[in-house]
């Protein structure tokens, strides 16, 4: 008997999670050498946190402990979900324009379904973006690659700045007396503890400036794609878009494809024969809905639709007369997202899911 769709992708998501753990390991690394430093000046009797600004130090060190937990978890993130197989395609069909004011988000967490194993595809309107997960965990490389090689310039002239003080301790004349003596001990001392203090202070600017820079470029990528896709025609790409998505290749998250009025209803049917999944939301049944859920059944079949619903707009006569007059019965088994930005997105998240691999589950038996 074949494996389940979440069966699957349960496998999957322990194997890249494996590999995300692996990738993570070099930030844990850190976190672990920090909270060790911290345990022995604590420990160490011979240390006065007190008198040696030690709790200063603690501080210090606490405050890069979390910077590097952001990065571990950030990269474990990023890693796991670029690992995970897409098993199950979907498109999500419902009315435009209802994400606005403070009405749940179902786009985000539609976004999110790749991190287990489905991506979706769906039209766009101004109030559908990717989630800030998605763009982060895409610029997670970007993050990397601009860190390594701050890191190592700083490295290096810490480095050649230590041997240069330490160049200078051996080449000291001969003190004549002891008050010599003892000012070239105390100028020694704080040429090395400034480049102690220059190398910390450096490796924290470099981590904190890299991880706001990408963070602000995941926060404001949104709103700017936003504006600068309002007069693109993603029609003439999209049989090359349907092509990946066919082969489970497509980007991770929602492929959001912007259609102009004119192509509407071609790229909803071609986009509907590409996928093994319908997710249609029954909140506000429009005419156009109403021609979609029909389009919907005839390409996955009354077993891949996925029916969804807004909490505060439980189904209307009018709805289930549209379903009905589609499917041959009323809508059953439909999940209910939160009414207002703020509710149990997880639960909502959840449950479709569920939804989602049964109907995968039953198209894949029926294809059998």
């Amino acid at each position: 008997m074949a494996d389940s769709t979440s069966a699957r992708i349960s496998r999957d998501r322990g194997v890249s999670g494996f590999f995300a753990f692996l990738a993570s390991l070099p930030p844990l690394a850190a976190i672990a050498g920090l909270i060790y430093v911290g345990y022995s000046l604590v420990t160490d009797p011979r240390e006065n946190l007190s008198e040696d600004n030690g709790y200063l130090l603690i501080a210090m060190l606490a405050l890069f402990a979390f910077l590097f937990f952001i990065v571990a978890r950030w990269t474990y993130d990023a890693v796991h979900a670029a690992l995970t197989p897409q098993r199950v395609q979907a498109m999500w069909l419902r009315r435009f324009q209802s994400e606005n004011g403070d009405a749940f988000r179902t786009s985000r967490v539609i976004d999110r379904l790749s991190r287990h194993g489905v991506s979706a595809l769906t039209l766009q309107d101004r109030d559908v973006r990717l989630s800030f997960e998605q763009r982060r965990n895409r610029l997670a490389p970007m993050f990397w690659f601009l860190f390594i090689p701050i890191a190592a310039a700083i490295v290096y002239f810490i480095y050649q700045g230590w041997l240069s003080a330490q160049a200078d301790i051996l080449d000291m004349p001969q003190a004549d007396t002891l008050q010599e003596s003892i000012g070239q001990i105390f100028g020694a001392m704080f040429s090395l503890i400034a480049i102690i203090v220059i190398m910390i202070a450096a490796v924290f600017f470099g981590v904190m400036g890299t991880l706001v820079l990408v963070m602000i470029l995941a926060a404001i990528s949104g709103p700017i794609g936003a504006l600068l896709s309002r007069n693109r025609d993603d029609f003439s790409a999209l049989p090359a878009t349907l092509k990946r998505l066919r082969g489970g290749k497509g980007r991770r998250g929602a492929s959001i494809v912007r259609i102009s009025d004119a192509n509407w209803r071609e790229a909803v049917t071609s986009s509907l024969g590409a996928v093994d999944v319908a997710i249609i939301d029954l909140t506000n049944v429009s005419e156009h809905v109403a021609w979609e859920i029909g389009e919907a059944v005839k390409a996955v079949s009354p077993s891949g639709l996925v029916f969804i619903c807004c909490e505060g707009n439980r189904l209307s006569s009018e709805t289930r007369a549209a379903v009905k007059g589609a499917l041959g019965r009323e809508p059953s088994n439909v999940v209910y997202y939160p009414a207002k930005r703020g509710g149990d997105a997880k639960r909502f998240a959840r449950a479709l899911r569920e939804q989602i691999y049964d109907a995968a589950d039953l198209r894949g038996a029926m294809k059998a």
